[in-house]
């Protein structure tokens, strides 16, 4: 196995261990209707300062909002990966 492979086993050991923490960390919640983590800002008020609260890293649990963004945004690149290989 070369370098690069390592390096890809490795990311991807670490994106899966990210991935099962943060499932943890979901499944943990008691009351599942006041979930801070996924609400999303439903008034244009509010999705304005959600906007501003993310640009200057202040929204409560900001670290984990950010990773889940991440990984929505990840997800959506290997979705259209997929699909553009399976168009081919």
């Amino acid at each position: 196995m070369n370098a690069i492979q390592k390096q890809i086993q490795t990311a991807f050991a670490a994106m899966l261990t990210l991935l099962f923490g943060l499932s943890l960390t979901l499944v943990s919640c008691k009351d599942r209707s006041s979930n801070v983590i996924l609400d999303k800002p439903e008034t244009p008020a509010e999705k304005i300062k959600d906007k501003v609260d993310d640009a200057l890293d202040r929204r409560p649990n900001e670290k984990i909002r950010d990773v889940a963004e991440d990984v929505e945004k990840a997800a959506e690149d290997v979705k259209e990966s997929v699909k553009d290989a399976a168009e081919k």
